[in-house]
């Protein structure tokens, strides 16, 4: 007999933890469970990743996309009175999602919290005789700060973490939950694949960096380095950054600021990344916060030197030898860029070292774990 789970996610729009799920789903076996994934926002055009559900699977949005049409569009309104309404939709949002899933809990006595966004409300669900499982993909399990979400927290029979230092987080500051680490992995093989198709433009020789335009990914501090860099050293090499994000026009008014038009490059979000991360010269991580980063695993797969900021999820993956870890300084990462750049021998070393770490997110190894633990619940 099948196990039945409920799965229960934000979103499936492009982003590393959205990614990380579909690669969840697919590696679970269509003969050993029945699962619903249940999505709390349906965004239309942008459920980027809704092809790529397996077709076994199945799935349901929480919220419809003529609702989320109207939040969005409210939200990008500078209006006051519509920024209003936009809260209020936001709240009403919340309502209407956490209805929505009461009707699918008789699916199953599990419920995976794959992005651990149900915190907020399961003081709002019948949980009696449910397994709840949180996978927790950001922070370092520190205290919640809201007095509801300290009491959901302990609502969770287990919390999944991607890192050590979120474990212990974890283990330090809640009573219930049971604590276990499982590593983030990548279909490896579909990602060197990918990475082989041809790309649409030649920038010549370039250094590149992926990731959302957030603050938190910290492209201000890339492109400011690398401005110093072209105008000091005189580096031939372009810059390249693809992702979308709230920051993107601030990015492009510092690329214009220095002068840096012909030179950096924000390409935007691509499905894949991977051809254009493959003819890179150096793969570059300037985040300041990362759980666990996909594009570290997926730089490592395609055999790329990297330069990264130290964060909780890249010293997790470098470990202090796959890769380069600076601190999050403008002339550290400038010189750092540089040095690699001019030593060639120096990238190869870490490019043949990424073919010995890649071997611990080999999407097997992590399979393997991730039944052993469902098939135990």
């Amino acid at each position: 007999m099948k196990k039945k789970l409920i799965i229960h996610n934000g979103n499936i729009s492009i982003g590393g933890q959205e990614k990380m799920l579909i690669e969840f789903l697919k590696v679970l076996d269509p003969n050993k469970y029945d699962i619903l994934l249940l999505i709390e926002e349906n965004n239309g055009k942008r459920n980027d990743y809704i092809n790529d559900i397996p077709s076994w699977i199945k799935y349901h949005f929480l919220t419809s996309e003529k609702f989320m049409e109207k939040l969005e569009k409210n939200k990008k309104s500078k209006n006051p009175i519509r920024k209003f309404f936009y809260s209020l939709l936001l709240k009403r949002k919340k309502i209407i999602a956490i209805n929505e899933l009461k009707k699918y809990l008789d699916f199953s006595n599990i419920l995976i919290d794959y992005d651990m966004g149900l915190i907020r409300n399961l003081h709002k669900l019948n949980l009696k005789d449910k397994i709840l499982v949180g996978w927790s993909h950001a922070g370092e399990g520190a205290p919640l700060k809201s007095k509801q979400k300290r009491e959901n927290i302990e609502k969770y029979n287990y919390i999944i973490t991607i890192n050590e230092v979120m474990k212990q987080g974890y283990e330090k500051n809640t009573k219930k939950p049971k604590i276990k680490k499982i590593y983030n992995f990548m279909d490896l093989e579909n990602i060197i694949l990918k990475s082989k198709e041809p790309l649409d433009k030649n920038f010549g020789e370039y250094i590149i960096s992926v990731g959302s335009l957030t603050e938190n990914k910290n492209h201000k501090l890339l492109i400011e380095s690398f401005s110093e860099l072209k105008r000091e050293k005189k580096i031939n090499e372009k810059l390249i950054i693809l992702g979308e994000g709230k920051e993107k026009e601030n990015l492009e008014n510092l690329i214009k600021k220095e002068n840096m038009e012909n030179e950096i490059f924000l390409l935007g979000q691509r499905k894949n990344p991977y051809n254009y991360m493959a003819n890179a010269k150096i793969f570059i991580l300037p985040s300041k916060q990362e759980g666990m980063p996909l594009t570290l695993i997926e730089a490592l797969a395609l055999e790329k030197m990297i330069i990264a900021t130290k964060n909780n999820g890249s010293i997790e993956i470098l470990n202090s030898k796959y890769g380069v870890l600076i601190d999050n300084e403008k002339n550290i990462l400038s010189r750092s860029i540089y040095y690699y750049l001019e030593n060639k021998e120096e990238r190869v070393k870490y490019e043949n070292l990424s073919k010995e770490r890649i071997k611990e997110f080999e999407k097997e190894k992590i399979k393997k774990e991730i039944e052993e633990f469902i098939d135990k619940l």
